[in-house]
């Protein structure tokens, strides 16, 4: 992991999460006590506001009047897995999604909404009367590493950068759970490219997510990475990450924030 400067924050930050408040296991609370930041409720009295809303589509509340100060994901208002699709095409240049009723070979279905862990793989195509309009399909990425395990990357983007990765092992069976078998962590430059990272931060800036995580899969058939997931309200460090990583990873992306919310 490379050394970060140390930054002090302005003397005049005040940040605010808005319009919901935040519990300490989210990350972005976990940064701010950690760097002992000011922070206010009102956001009248604040010079970075930073929106925190766990919902898939939303609308941030309006800018205190007169406010000049900076403002955090206020562009980020669609996380659903239609929107990730599209602009993970528009920026990678390959597909995600799926016509169900043509397309030919394992694929994932899913809700659109955030969070909710149902997918489920079956075989395309599928019948006409199978079809839901409100579902998601998408092709089934063999991101499988044996016989009874699949790897996610969990990749927190502060500000376009990537500076470290939660390599997330689950049971092949229950692939599309939160549950994780091991975490680890580790350099991005272990599992991306340079390219893929400087996609990646593309693709954040156009999702409009100045902080928060995505999860990336590669294929093992075509080498590719896909993201198939991202989180405005990121969680904190996994919960099967040892103490000394949980640390370690903090640190880091308490830097990446100080930077994140000290540039202009």
């Amino acid at each position: 992991f490379r050394l970060f400067k140390i930054f002090k924050p302005k003397p005049q930050a005040i940040i605010c999460f808005t319009p919901d408040p935040v519990k300490l296991w989210y990350l972005a609370p976990i940064l701010v006590h950690h760097l002992r930041l000011r922070t206010t409720k009102n956001p009248k009295n604040a010079d970075i506001l930073i929106y925190f809303e766990d919902k898939t589509i939303s609308t941030p509340p309006p800018l205190p009047e007169g406010f000049a100060g900076k403002t955090i994901n206020f562009a980020c208002t669609d996380i659903s897995k239609t929107k990730v699709a599209k602009k993970f095409t528009q920026i990678f240049g390959y597909e995600l999604a799926i016509d169900p009723l043509s397309y030919n070979g394992p694929i994932a279905i899913k809700s659109e909404h955030n969070g909710a862990h149902d997918g489920y793989q079956t075989t395309a195509p599928i019948k006409d009367e199978d079809y839901n309009p409100d579902l998601v399909y998408q092709r089934l990425i063999d991101n499988q590493i044996n016989d009874k395990m699949v790897e996610d990357l969990r990749c927190p983007v502060v500000g376009g950068d990537i500076e470290l990765i939660f390599v997330k092992h689950r049971p092949l069976e229950s692939r599309f759970s939160n549950f994780n078998a091991k975490v680890s962590l580790a350099r991005p430059e272990d599992y991306l490219s340079t390219d893929e990272r400087n996609m990646l931060g593309k693709f954040a800036k156009a999702m409009g997510l100045d902080f928060g995580g995505m999860d990336v899969l590669r294929d093992r058939s075509d080498g590719r990475i896909y993201v198939v997931d991202v989180n405005k309200t990121d969680m904190g460090p996994p919960v099967f990450l040892s103490l000394r990583d949980k640390i370690k990873a903090v640190n880091i992306l308490s830097q990446q924030f100080l930077e994140l919310i000290n540039n202009d």
